[in-house]
């Protein structure tokens, strides 16, 4: 049994701390709270995000696929964020809904408290607070999970309008006799036939450090590339946000980025400004070397798809 007249003692410190790992443990989890909240609507989301995919679909057109594509990253994280929000504003609300909260004692207690009328006020607002710090724990890591599906997504799209077509011109979650399942291979081979695969191509919709993982994704012999959300208007992250380890690490195995192609503009020309300003030798070397690998190996998204669909479709 909770005892809650201790959130309105000088040992409510004491009292919120022993309640965390137990909120914690029921909330979070493949089949916590939070993730029961996100599963009631999932249906509902995914028809949306399959609505957007399909009008993408229909237009069936090449010219201004870059801008096309930022429109679609656009529209997948509206469509995300609609449905977060339930669970980030309106998780209070859900608190004592009998099949959400089955079988998880803690929170079955903390919404029967919040709802007494005899309660403390502060000590509900101590509670909200409790429960709005482990809801936002939980829902950092699913936010992760929605930009991983919408990378996949947007690259589904980009060779849907280069008129590729899944299991006929390219497999997904290739799997090869070492390293990591690959995102995307071309052309649609059997699993551990890296010698047959002409181009494997890894997604991420955001980078940084974080690039450094998609080199398990790609194999010995066949050309490397990473489609990066960075840049596009849904994604938080630029160009300039991948460190220069990875860069350096990226031009020296000859991996091809794929990005939006305004963001290679971007980049391009603020690379070449501060080179122009910087005075240190070796400082101006390690822009222009990052330079080179943006003016060599990079592909804008139309480029990419006009690429794949001479090649494979």
């Amino acid at each position: 049994m909770i005892d809650f007249s201790h959130l309105i003692s000088d040992k409510w410190v004491d009292c919120i701390d022993a309640l965390y790992p137990s909120l914690k443990k029921e909330m979070q989890g493949t089949d916590g709270f939070v993730r029961r909240v996100k599963a009631s609507s999932e249906p509902a989301r995914k028809s949306e995000i399959q609505l957007e995919m399909d009008k993408f679909i229909s237009l069936n057109d090449l010219s201004d696929l870059d801008d096309q594509i930022d429109e679609l990253a656009r529209a997948f994280l509206r469509i995300n964020n609609k449905y977060s929000s339930v669970v980030y504003y309106d998780h209070l609300a859900k608190l004592d809904d009998g099949l959400l909260n089955a079988g998880k004692p803690t929170i079955a207690a903390v919404a029967e408290h919040l709802l007494s009328s005899e309660a403390s006020p502060v000590a509900k607002d101590r509670l909200k607070s409790l429960v709005a710090r482990v809801v936002n724990e939980s829902l950092s890591q699913a936010n992760k999970s929605n930009a991983g599906e919408a990378g996949e997504n947007i690259a589904r799209a980009i060779l849907s309008a280069a008129g590729l077509m899944k299991d006929e011109h390219y497999r997904e979650q290739y799997k090869s006799k070492s390293g990591s399942d690959t995102d995307f291979v071309f052309p649609c081979v059997p699993d551990q036939q890296d010698q047959k695969v002409e181009l494997f191509m890894a997604v991420q919709m955001s980078s940084n450090d974080r690039t450094r993982l998609t080199s398990s994704e790609l194999k010995i012999g066949g050309k490397p590339f990473v489609f990066t959300g960075n840049g596009l208007t849904a994604s938080k992250k630029k160009l300039k946000d991948i460190g220069a380890q990875i860069v350096e690490s990226q031009k020296s195995n000859k991996v091809n980025l794929i990005c939006f192609r305004s963001e290679i503009e971007r980049e391009k020309e603020r690379l070449r400004s501060a080179a122009e300003e910087v005075r240190n030798a070796n400082k101006r070397t390690e822009l222009l070397d990052r330079l080179n690998y943006f003016e060599d190996y990079t592909w804008t998204i139309s480029e990419f798809a006009e690429h794949v669909k001479k090649r494979f479709a």
